[in-house]
């Protein structure tokens, strides 16, 4: 799956076959993902925050219960994120 440069704030991924999805670049604010299949999913420099001026961000997100065994987090900022019970092997 390609959601590259998506626009996915506040969308909701239960239970779903995820993996070696691209979500590169996206915009995932107030994310959710639970019980999912990331396997190898490609997050790097996917957007968890919400710009309120130069200094000051919000993140938001809620993974839970996921397998993101080998996925690539790089440039990711999950500050004060839902992270509980995930698979984080690799």
């Amino acid at each position: 799956c390609h959601f590259d440069v998506a626009d996915l704030r506040d969308a909701s991924f239960q239970q779903c076959q995820l993996a070696m999805a691209n979500f590169s670049n996206a915009n995932c604010y107030g994310i959710e993902f639970r019980a999912c299949d990331l396997k190898g999913a490609n997050f790097s420099r996917t957007n968890f925050a919400h710009q309120v001026s130069n200094r000051m961000y919000f993140c938001s997100a809620f993974i839970s219960g996921c397998n993101l065994s080998y996925a690539n987090m790089e440039r990711v900022c999950l500050e004060k994120c839902e992270l509980f019970e995930n698979r984080w092997i690799g």
